[in-house]
Formats: structure tokens, sequence, C-alpha cells
């Protein structure tokens, strides 16, 4: 029992492993031609080459806060680009805009491992924008009386600059956290 439950756990790894990597080859702009975004860590940018622009290489702007463990991950539409910030982490969604005919920031994902400024761990919570519709939610937790307690899902409408790769930085992300911490604060008061 011991061998195949190891076995699993090594199938697990691997498997993870084959999805998350610092380099991507796939079609991301759906003409059957392969593609190829990578993540450039003596550059701190992203490098991204489609066939629909002959291949010519984009480069995001320059990622101040790239973290040792960043990866990339293939979705069906696009990517995800995970860049970990030791209290938060941020997830930055692409997928191809066809009428732009370039590689467009969809969504924005964050978890705050805790956001009161004591490094507890205890509060803290996840969050998303959909930068297409511009609709924000999250899931927070506070400690109160020695307890952690989840607020109510948070809804609320955030705006972000159209964003593709060649316009990308971490600096849309640190936004994203100013204005995830705002409304957590806000929140947290009105639910006591």
């Amino acid at each position: 029992m011991k061998y195949i439950f190891a076995l699993f756990l090594s199938g697990l790894s691997i498997s993870v492993t084959a999805q998350a990597t610092r380099r991507i080859v796939k079609d991301f702009d759906f003409d059957l031609k392969k593609d190829t975004i990578s993540v450039n860590s003596d550059m701190r940018t992203l490098e991204c080459s489609l066939s629909t622009q002959q291949y010519k290489k984009i480069v995001s702007k320059t990622i101040t806060r790239l973290n040792f463990g960043n990866m990339l991950v293939a979705t069906k539409k696009g990517f995800e680009f995970w860049n970990d910030y030791g209290r938060s982490g941020f997830i930055s969604v692409f997928e191809y805009n066809k009428t732009a005919k370039k590689m467009q920031l969809v969504k924005m994902k964050r978890t705050d491992y805790e956001l009161s400024g004591t490094y507890s761990g205890e509060n803290g919570g996840n969050s998303s924008v959909d930068l297409l519709t511009n609709k924000y939610s999250a899931h927070f937790n506070v400690v109160r009386n020695n307890k952690i307690v989840k607020l109510p899902l948070i809804t609320a409408t955030m705006v972000f600059p159209k964003t593709y790769l060649q316009t990308f930085g971490d600096d849309i992300n640190f936004s994203y956290e100013a204005k995830c911490v705002a409304i957590y604060n806000s929140y947290q008061l009105k639910d006591k």
C-alpha cells in the first residue's frame, strides 16, 4: 500500500512539473503554428514570439520584483504568469486578443497570506479581477477574539488600463494590491 501511495505522489509531482515551467511552446494565436512565451530572469521580463507577428520577439516591461520561484502555466486559451512575494502572490492571466493581434492581460489573481502587518498568516485571503468585465471578487479572513472569521464574499468594480504583454510590468500587480488592501480594510471595519 505504501508503495502505491509513493507511486501516486511521484506521478502527481511529474504531472504538476510538466504543467508549470519557465518556457511554454504552444499555439497561442490559434493559427496552428507553435508560439513561445518565456521568462528572461537576467532581463527580468516576459518574452513572447507569435507566428502571427512573424515571430518578432515581444518583450514586457521590467518586472521589478521577479521572485526566484516564478513560473508560467499553460491554460486552454493562453498562459498564467505566477510571481510570489512573501506575504502575497500574483497570477497574471494572458490570452490572445484576435482584434489587436497581441497577448492581453485579461485577469489578475492575488493571494494574501496576511494583511494586518503582523505576519501571523492567520488573516488574508484571495481575490481576482476580470479585466474584460472589471468585476472584482474576494474572500478574506480576519482574526477576532483569537478566532479566524471569514468575511462575506466581497464584490466590486475595479478598472485598470488595457494591458498587453509589451506594456505589462509588475506595477499593475502592485496597483491591484493597493486596491485590494483598501477594500479589505473598509470591509474589515464594516463587518465588526
